[in-house]
């Protein structure tokens, strides 16, 4: 039986690897890009090994295959998300739901999953780590699920809300002696940082996130909530909600002392119940207030989703229990009718293989022209900021000969003729705060190319996307 599993989950590997080889868009765009640069150039540079934006748990691990480049990276996401459906196959079967094997068709061909697998975002390093460490709470090993669990944060900063769920937990079960274990990845982090940053407490005083609010606003409360269709699909997000009620008419039951609460009840309600809904409503909250540079994305909802399964499943499970035993050809039609609505809904909203990111699309045309024009190969450095220049224009973005931040040009007073000043309307105007008429004006400077994609198109703040190349005249 567990080589016919895995041997099942190759089917979906196979699937996310052919979508992945005929796509040109990504979920994350420019953000999978930079953590695929930062990996990639791990081993010329240690430092990024403990780059906080980038999460050094996702560098450390990702950092061998995306020296086979973006594809390389892609394909780690791809294995980490078949190992989770896998782990989370056998947790449902720990927990006793009857039909654990829906629990990785939920989980892969949920809407926003089954689009962020192909890519190279933090969210499934995530939802991998999760899953492993609700399969070892399923099996009662303790210890070992804080161990897992305390990478969280260095997956994602939102494992910090979730450690709270499972130390809390971990009281209510008296398992005492798995309560300082999760404190293990932060310590070592911390002791791996301390050298290179003269600050044992790195972790915490180079957190990377400000408040961006003035770029990236803030929203309604209810934002994830509205866009359920987007992230779970109707079904899931049935499902999950129905289930949330089910467990809830249990808490009620053993607040009352009419049912006992064993481990399992625990399990329910911290470890899953806990982390989906401190992720869930704290990620409704920081993009209501316009906190901690959230954008209301939506793919951050990928993370959670191994919870979120288990969730639904112990609903569906429950209205299975509703039906006579006796009537197995339900019991084969009702799950089938489910996974066939998962599968469908995920090819119907995401539409695979993945094409249509103009940005990306225009700096890979821009970078085409570069290499063919007579500027290609002059050793100069870069003014840029959108992370797909350096991968298009194959600059090493941490090498300081090769790269300069692009919202320092104005006040640079050491630019070299022949060095390329690359200006998009996305990072432009927003992040970097440099109007392109400011270029424009400037005597120093040549323009040599300019695009903009054949059917108008608006990107952050409204701004019309176009790209522009300068060179620093001789």
């Amino acid at each position: 039986m567990k080589k016919l599993r895995w041997l099942l989950l190759l089917l979906p590997f196979g699937m996310f690897a052919g979508i992945a080889l005929k796509s040109t868009q990504f979920a994350g765009g420019e953000d999978g890009v930079m953590h695929h640069l930062i990996a990639r150039y791990a081993p010329e540079h240690p430092a990024n090994l403990l780059d906080h934006w980038g999460k050094p748990l996702y560098i450390t691990l990702s950092f061998p295959f995306a020296q086979f480049g973006f594809y390389g990276s892609v394909f780690f996401n791809i294995l980490l998300a078949i190992l989770c459906a896998g782990m989370l196959w056998k947790t449902a079967e720990n927990l006793g739901l009857t039909k654990a094997w829906l629990a990785p068709v939920l989980l892969l061909f949920s809407t926003i999953y089954f689009y962020s697998v192909t890519s190279s975002i933090t969210e499934i390093l995530f939802s991998f780590l999760l899953a492993w460490g609700l399969l070892l709470a399923s099996r009662h090993k303790w210890v070992w699920a804080a161990v897992v669990i305390s990478f969280l944060p260095f997956a994602r900063s939102e494992g910090n809300g979730i450690i709270v769920a499972w130390l809390i937990g971990f009281i209510m079960l008296q398992q005492w002696k798995a309560i300082p274990f999760l404190a293990t990845g932060t310590l070592l982090y911390s002791l791996a940082g301390w050298p290179v940053y003269d600050d044992f407490f790195w972790v915490w005083n180079m957190h990377p996130y400000t408040d961006a609010s003035a770029i990236y606003g803030s929203g309604d409360l209810f934002h994830y909530v509205k866009k359920s269709r987007q992230i779970w699909g109707n079904a899931l997000y049935a499902l999950w909600i129905a289930g949330s009620f089910v467990f809830l008419y249990r808490f009620i039951r053993v607040l009352g002392k009419k049912e006992k609460a064993d481990k399992t009840f625990y399990v329910w309600l911290f470890f899953i119940f806990g982390s989906f809904y401190i992720y869930l409503v704290g990620h409704s909250l920081v993009w209501y207030m316009g906190k901690s540079a959230s954008f209301g994305l939506i793919r951050v909802m990928a993370a959670i989703m191994p919870a979120c399964v288990l969730m639904a499943m112990l609903a569906f499970d429950r209205f299975l229990g509703l039906f006579n035993p006796r009537l197995k050809l339900l019991f084969l039609i009702l799950p089938l009718l489910l996974a066939f609505s998962m599968i469908q809904s995920a090819f119907v909203q995401n539409r695979p293989p993945y094409n249509g990111d103009k940005e990306r699309e225009e700096i890979l045309k821009a970078a085409e022209w570069y290499r063919n024009s007579p500027y290609y190969g002059e050793k100069h450095a870069t003014y840029y900021f959108a992370p797909s220049v350096a991968e298009a224009f194959e600059i090493d973005p941490f090498d300081s000969e090769q790269r300069k931040d692009l919202s320092q040009f104005p006040e640079a007073t050491d630019v070299k003729p022949g060095t390329l000043i690359v200006w998009d309307a996305h990072f432009g105007p927003n992040e970097c705060h440099l109007p392109v008429d400011s270029l424009k004006q400037r005597k120093d400077l040549e323009l040599i190319y300019h695009q903009e994609p054949e059917e108008e198109m608006r990107t952050l703040n409204d701004y019309k996307y176009e790209i522009y190349l300068f060179r620093k005249r001789e």
